[in-house]
């Protein structure tokens, strides 16, 4: 029972080398996240080149995530196989994923086709693809690879520092749809509940993957793909 919470030795080595200023840049780097959404639903409101391209800019914003997140590692020269994307057990981790992805690609998209559900327009599901593999790239990096690990700098107990990432995680949703879509907090919280249980639970299964095989691939692909079947059937 006790090799079912146990970490691949190289993330829980990795974990022991991190200290209070990693856990301090971690939180910042949450802060430069919730700035990042902010500006880009004011844009999104106010500049129609934004609107009309959303999906461009959503990529651009991930990409500068991912580069803003590798500064901060070697900022502290560290190596990318801290965030989980290079070394690690990745067959292991690509199996596991590939299995989730299945199963929620399933859930997400095929359950509604059986029901008589059709799928969006074949030239709007390319972009869609391109899209939802940087979404689930930058945040998996961002949150699993980095946030999650870094705050044992500060919060010596894994699963603590594990829970905190997710509540951040979910928060980390809000400040676009607050802004773009002109919700309260409280609306958004109640009109969205089971959604933000539903983010706070993927965390915890995408950071368990990534903790037994230190690797992220195995996070990135049922994420990708979980996002991308929710999106492509017309409900």
């Amino acid at each position: 029972m006790r090799s079912i919470f146990q970490n691949d030795k190289s993330y829980g080595d990795n974990l022991k080398l991190y200290t209070t200023k990693d856990g301090l840049l971690s939180l910042f780097l949450f802060g430069i996240i919730i700035f990042m959404y902010s500006i880009l639903a004011i844009l999104d409101i106010k500049v129609t080149f934004v609107k009309n391209n959303i999906l461009i800019m959503g990529c651009i914003f991930n990409i500068l995530l991912i580069l803003i997140t590798i500064l901060f590692v070697k900022f502290r020269k560290q190596t990318l196989d801290t965030i989980g994307i290079y070394k690690g057990n990745w067959k292991k981790s690509c199996c596991i994923g590939s299995i989730l992805a299945i199963i929620l690609f399933f859930n997400n998209c095929g359950s509604y086709l059986l029901q008589g559900s059709k799928l969006i327009d074949i030239g709007n599901i390319l972009p869609l693809v391109i899209y939802f593999f940087f979404v689930a790239l930058s945040e998996e990096i961002v949150f699993r690879g980095y946030i999650s690990t870094r705050l044992c700098g500060i919060i010596k107990r894994q699963w603590v520092a594990i829970i905190a990432t997710g509540l951040l995680f979910m928060l980390m949703h809000f400040p676009y749809r607050m802004i773009a879509y002109g919700m309260s907090l409280k609306a958004l919280t109640i009109n969205n509940l089971f959604w933000l249980i539903d983010l706070f639970f993927t965390h915890i299964i995408l950071n368990y993957i990534y903790m037994k095989t230190n690797s992220l691939y195995g996070a990135i692909i049922p994420h990708w793909i979980a996002d991308l079947a929710s999106s492509i059937v017309d409900k």
